[in-house]
């Protein structure tokens, strides 16, 4: 298997959504606060115009005006921060995926050495490894959070499993 040949390799890489309104750099963050800003402005234009057309008294013009450009930019900076918080969301479960299988495997592999018997002493670290094989993997390619809940598989059974399953799987393909 390559490695990140999965859609979504890397948190960093952004797909190619218009209204994603994502900010990897600075110059970006510039374009996309510079597109929030035309649009607000033309549709403040459009607005100013459609009141020259209608006979209404001044304050409603203004009123009204001030009204759906606020409706505006708040939907949009909503946007922007439903996504800020959805992405601080996943960071945070990420970390704790990552800290509670690593660490449980790091332990499991310490406590190995007192197992004296060679084939299972060979099996804890194998398991241990593989844990941490398919923790980083999971971390690596999924797409959406179920993959990462804790709640699932609290002793890494399935994270095990689950890598055993794709790598036979792969040897499949290959032969």
């Amino acid at each position: 298997m390559k490695a990140y040949q999965h859609q979504l390799a890397h948190l960093y890489e952004s797909r190619k959504n218009v209204l994603r309104f994502g900010s990897a750099s600075l110059f970006q963050s510039l374009i996309t606060a510079s597109a929030i800003g035309i649009v607000v402005a033309l549709v403040g234009v459009a607005l100013t115009g459609m009141r020259w057309l209608g006979n209404s008294a001044w304050y409603v013009n203004a009123t009204a005006g001030a009204v759906a450009e606020t409706v505006i930019v708040t939907v949009l900076l909503t946007m922007v921060l439903e996504g800020r918080r959805k992405r601080a969301i996943r960071r945070t479960l990420e970390l704790a995926f990552l800290n509670h299988h690593i660490r449980n495997a790091i332990t499991q592999m310490s406590m190995a050495q007192y197992v004296t018997d060679p084939p299972h002493h060979e099996r804890f670290v194998r398991e241990a490894v593989d844990r941490i094989s398919e923790a980083l993997f999971r971390i690596a390619n999924s797409a959406d959070l179920t993959g990462l809940s804790l709640e699932v598989d609290l002793q890494g059974i399935q994270l095990t499993h689950a890598g055993e399953a794709r790598e036979q799987e792969e040897k499949q393909k290959a032969g």
